[in-house]
Parts: C-alpha cells; sequence; structure tokens
C-alpha cells in the first residue's frame, strides 16, 4: 500500500454534461508551477491517442477539467473557484474561461466540504470565478423531492436541480459586450469567403456565423461534424481571424497553438419543426462539441435577445427573454436579462450535478512536493 505522503484528497464530480476533478486549495502543493505535472497526470494527459487511460479523463475536452476551490476572503463571495481545461492529445491547460458546466457542481461541493452554513430547502452559495473575475450565483436543494427532480439533455435519470446566475457577464476576458465594437461585421477567409459574424463575450468569447457560411445546414449530429474535415479545418481559420480581431491573442501563432480555446465558435440556424428559439452547432478547442457548452449558450441567449446580431435575425422566441437553443442530443433553455440600453445583466440556466467519487489521487512524484492528507 502507498503511503499517505503520495496521496492527495479530490472529489470526481459531473456537472452538467462535463466531467471534472476537483480539489481543495489547501491540498495542493504551495508551489503553483508543481500543478501542471499534477493535474495532467491525474486526467491522463497528453496522450497521443487522446483516450487518457492512464488517468481519469474522458477522451474528449468536456470530460477533461479540473477545479480548485476554497472558502473565499472576498465579501461578494462564498467560495473561489478556478478552473482548467486540460488538451486530452498535448495535455496543455487552459485557463482563460470558465466552464459552465462544471460551475454547477462547486455549490454543492461547498456545501459538501463544510463551508456554507446548510438548512433545509433552497441553498444560495456566491462562487468567484477566479478566470473570468465572475461572479456567479448558484441555487439549488440537497435534498429535493423526487418530483423537483429534473433531467438535462446528454445526461441519464433525473437529479436535483442546479440555478445558476451569471452576473454581469459581459467582457469576461475582453474589453466589454462587442470586443471589435460592432453587432456583426464581414470576416474574410483566406480563399475569399466572406462570412457575416458577431463576435461577443458573454461569460466567453464567441463568433456566432450562419450555418450556410459555415458550408453545413445546421442540423448535422456530432458524428457527422466530427468526421467533416474540411467544416472544421474552415471553422479553425475563422476562429484564429475572430480572436486577432477581438483582440484575444497577440499574434496567428498564439491563436493557433496557445489559445486554441479563443474564441468559442457557434453555428447557427433557424429552428426545425414549427419549433421556437434556434439551432446551434459548437466548436471548442477546434473540436465539435457533442451537446451544447453552458458558457457559450449563454453567449448566444443575449446576442438573441439584441437585435443586429447574426442570432437575432434567425432566432424565434416563446417567451421574452427565454432562448431555446436546439444542440445535437437536445435543447437547453437560457434566460438573458438585457437592459434598455442592451447591457446584459445577467444570464440563467438550470444544470444539475452528481458527486460521483470521493477518495484520494495517487501522485508518482516525491511526497515532499505534496501535503500530506489529513
Amino acid at each position: 500500500m502507498r503511503s499517505a505522503e503520495n496521496a492527495i484528497p479530490a472529489t470526481y464530480v459531473r456537472g452538467g454534461t462535463s466531467r471534472a476533478i476537483i480539489f481543495r486549495r489547501d491540498d495542493l502543493p504551495d508551489d503553483e508551477t508543481l500543478w501542471t505535472p499534477l493535474f495532467q497526470m491525474a486526467i491522463g494527459s497528453p496522450d497521443p491517442d487522446g483516450n487518457q487511460l492512464d488517468g481519469l479523463g474522458g477522451g474528449i475536452t468536456s470530460l477533461s477539467k479540473v477545479a480548485v476551490v476554497s472558502p473565499s476572503s472576498r465579501l461578494d463571495a462564498d467560495v473561489d473557484y478556478l478552473f482548467f481545461q486540460i488538451d486530452p492529445v498535448t495535455g496543455d491547460i487552459l485557463t482563460d474561461a470558465n466552464c459552465g458546466n462544471i460551475s454547477s457542481s462547486i455549490g454543492p461541493y461547498a456545501c459538501e466540504q463544510g463551508w456554507i452554513n446548510t438548512s433545509d430547502g433552497v441553498q444560495t452559495v456566491k462562487i468567484y470565478n477566479v478566470n473570468t473575475d465572475k461572479i456567479i450565483i448558484s441555487e439549488f436543494n440537497l435534498n429535493a423531492k423526487e418530483h423537483e427532480l429534473v433531467a438535462i439533455c446528454g445526461v441519464p435519470g433525473k437529479h436535483f436541480p442546479v440555478r445558476l446566475s451569471f452576473l454581469e457577464p459581459a467582457g469576461s476576458m475582453s474589453d466589454g459586450l462587442f470586443p471589435t465594437g460592432n453587432k456583426s461585421e464581414v470576416i474574410k477567409l483566406a480563399d475569399g469567403t466572406s462570412m457575416l459574424a458577431t463576435m461577443l463575450d458573454v461569460t466567453v468569447p464567441c463568433v456566432i456565423i450562419r450555418a450556410e457560411d459555415a458550408g453545413i445546414k445546421g442540423d448535422e449530429d456530432y458524428p457527422g461534424l466530427l468526421a467533416n474535415k474540411a467544416y472544421i479545418d474552415r471553422m479553425v481559420e475563422l476562429r484564429i481571424k475572430a480572436s486577432l480581431m477581438m483582440q484575444l491573442c497577440q499574434n496567428e501563432h498564439e491563436a493557433r497553438f496557445v489559445k486554441t480555446n479563443l474564441p468559442d465558435i457557434i453555428v447557427v440556424a433557424p429552428p426545425q419543426g414549427g419549433l421556437t428559439g434556434i439551432t446551434a452547432r459548437y466548436l471548442s478547442c477546434d473540436r465539435p462539441h457533442r451537446t451544447a457548452p453552458v458558457t457559450a449558450s449563454m453567449a448566444l441567449a443575449a446576442a438573441a435577445c439584441i437585435e443586429g446580431t447574426v442570432a437575432a435575425d434567425l432566432c424565434t422566441f416563446e417567451n421574452k427573454g427565454v432562448t431555446s437553443i436546439h444542440h445535437p442530443l437536445g435543447t437547453i433553455h437560457i434566460y438573458a436579462e438585457i437592459s434598455p440600453t442592451e447591457e446584459v445583466l445577467y444570464t440563467s440556466v438550470i444544470r444539475t450535478m452528481r458527486t460521483i467519487m470521493r477518495g484520494e489521487l495517487i501522485v508518482s512524484r516525491p511526497p515532499e512536493h505534496t501535503k500530506k492528507a489529513e
């Protein structure tokens, strides 16, 4: 049996349609430069085959995540939360953006750790996301009754709902709601193709284009998009150009090879079959997404509520402010509160979470680099 010095307490969770390993800040090395190899080992990257067989990752970006959480010293927050996205193949770690799905697990995790004074009924936890310097309000009932449980697309079964509200989410990584100053503008690709795009930053920087400009119908399934190399290559070029226009990267090399998560790409089309809302296909880290990233969906919902954007031209509403976004595995409903001056006051969504495992991560490094498990 390995000694306790080679183990770090960890919790494995599902948040929304993602999974992550959560660490308490106090259980990690004081030297943050040691976190990178530790997280890579925990998740199983780098892995040339991208399977992450030697760790807890699931071989795709939505299942290759880490969160570090601690009680907050801020007056406006209960906990601090730092998110890490790990590339399954290269092991590269990105901390520029937040993950909305994993955000749904942070409030319940804080309660499980005893950091929040819990009581019967709905709990409210104020989360400070360090990545974006933004506050998220998490509301949930750990003891929800059977009739209060909900299902979300992409996750089997029903679980207690977690309502997330992202306060003042514009400008998470850039200068305001529309970093270029325009609600929509033309982006030209190397082959001379022009695409009308909306570039905005609401919880995460995104570029929104029409499906017809991307060369697809907009209702394709995930395997079909994953196999469409020409489409992916085209979207990578679009992302790089948008990243530079939004001043998210200083040069093409940084945009192409370093910050591959900026911006997210959202390809939209009108809803089919008499539905209201909008149809969307996402690319994150230059790969098609199998469902709908929460943060990018919040950006899309905000754009849909602002006249003059690509999304607003295609989206229809059943209820004011609620955007129904139809993705490969179903539909996600996002509420966006927009002021008369077109400021995004907050965005809100309901997710579910589950604590899958609590235990210790066995680390293959000298004991002096880790803190002793209590």
